[in-house]
């Protein structure tokens, strides 16, 4: 497909004032979709993940265009560095949204009020916008004012409450799940938005409470509730619908299968594809209910056959035998997996100070009309001031002025010098390596991706 094609959000600009992961994963989406997204950052203030995974781990020079976590979350969007703390940082704001068609932010209720920048303002200039806001807790109740990040988000909306094994502590999960979940919900918010502003000519303002966006994930523990008065106790990776269930060692350092089984057919199937036929004999496994009974015994026995074999062998061999069953995959695995890579999950883009490296799709759904891809890097700290500022009208000298008068910057102002923050910055790999935080560091990983230059 060509770059030329036409996607569906061409010509629809974003106001991007969000930071992080859940709103700057939204907007992401919104520019893999052909949006042009204009993200927001200050000078002073800038998006904390410009300070996280230094790619290659070596951030002494402008360390804020290092960081991969920005970079996966920023492609396919400009930027300028504004301080909205000044009128005429406002004004810029302002005077894009004359010409923008949704705004996303994601600071916590009382900041855009207190700009002049809240929707009753912004919609008298722009009576169709599109604005939504992204906050923990939504921006009414009891909690609105509370700060919120994903690792309190998840057990906020009860996620925790069923993740853990049995008898021990509710359990989060490894990352902040809830931050790009919101950003999915708040994309699919936004599309709606836009379809009834062209069916209806109006815009609206869209208060998404990332509590709550999870909420539905918890819907079978809500159900049982409801309907039954029990409250979901944890079980780790066993199931009450399926055994065997469970996460199988498998051969080498930290390699691990699962495996699930919800009827005596596939638990028949399992056994002859691991060659243990005589499993189907004992009476301990000879029905759903008798394998839970005696689940630590038949984990025993099914550990024994994959701690001799590579996780894929797992996978593959118990999948031809029509059992459900997956490979874990770590980070590594799934960026050299070849099923991602026969489904170009992967774009390839040309970061400034880093060269080329792998971003991950945003929206999974591959399209016969367009391909929802990065198309661009990730945008350097105030890379695009003069830029945007001339598209709503700025003349050269009113633009040096807005730079004197450090409105607009390309640099950041820290109270710290910058090289002592980069040196803090710098990951002590060794150190991980032997404690066991980190399995190994492949410094060679772009060698090995075929992209080094």
């Amino acid at each position: 497909m060509s770059d030329a094609q036409q996607l569906p959000l061409d010509g629809i600009r974003v106001i991007d004032l969000a930071q992080v992961f859940a709103g700057p994963a939204c907007t992401r989406i919104l520019g893999d979709l052909g949006a042009d997204v204009i993200r927001f950052e200050s000078a002073s203030r800038m998006d904390v993940t410009r300070n996280l995974i230094l790619t290659d781990n070596d951030g002494i020079d402008h360390h804020w265009h290092r960081a991969s976590y920005f970079v996966i979350r920023n492609t396919n969007k400009r930027e300028m560095v504004v301080d909205l703390a000044k009128e005429e940082g406002r004004e810029i704001i302002r005077k894009l949204v004359a010409g923008a068609d949704i705004l996303v932010e994601s600071f916590t209720p009382r900041v855009m009020a207190n700009f002049g920048l809240d929707y009753e303002a912004l919609r008298k200039i722009k009576p169709d916008l599109i604005m939504c806001s992204l906050s923990g807790y939504g921006q009414y109740g009891s909690m609105r004012d509370f700060g919120a990040y994903g690792m309190g988000l998840e057990p906020a909306s009860g996620i925790s409450s069923i993740t853990g094994y049995a008898g021990g502590p509710p359990m989060r999960s490894g990352l902040s799940f809830t931050d790009p979940y919101s950003g999915f919900v708040g994309a699919g918010a936004i599309l709606t938005a836009l379809r009834y502003r062209r069916r209806t000519g109006n815009g609206q303002y869209i208060d998404l409470s990332e509590q709550e966006a999870a909420i539905p994930i918890m819907a079978a523990a809500l159900l049982d509730f409801q309907m039954n008065g029990r409250l979901a106790e944890r079980q780790g990776d066993r199931s009450g619908f399926a055994a065997p269930q469970g996460c199988y060692r498998c051969a080498g350092d930290d390699r691990w299968a699962v495996i699930s089984c919800e009827n005596d057919a596939e638990f028949e199937r399992l056994a002859r594809a691991t060659g243990h036929a005589e499993w189907l004999d004992d009476a301990r496994f000879a029905t759903v209910t008798a394998r839970r009974t005696h689940h630590d015994e038949l984990d025993a026995a099914i550990t024994a056959w994959t701690s001799q074999r590579d996780h894929y062998d797992v996978m593959r061999t118990l999948q031809a035998a029509g059992v459900k069953a997956a490979a874990v995959l770590d980070g590594k695995e799934i960026l050299f997996d070849p099923h991602f890579k026969a489904r170009h999950h992967f774009d390839i883009v040309d970061q400034p100070l880093l060269g080329k490296r792998p971003v991950q799709r945003h929206v999974a759904a591959k399209f016969t009309r367009f391909e929802a891809k990065a198309r661009r890097a990730a945008p350097l700290l105030g890379e695009h001031n003069d830029e945007v500022l001339r598209e709503i009208g700025y003349s050269d000298e009113q633009i040096a002025k807005l730079k004197e008068d450090a409105v607009i910057a390309q640099e950041p102002n820290l109270p710290v010098p910058a090289q002592y923050i980069a040196a803090a910055l710098k990951l002590p790999y060794d150190r991980y390596l032997e404690h066991g935080i980190l399995l190994a560091v492949d410094a060679d990983y772009r060698d090995q991706l075929g992209i080094a230059e």
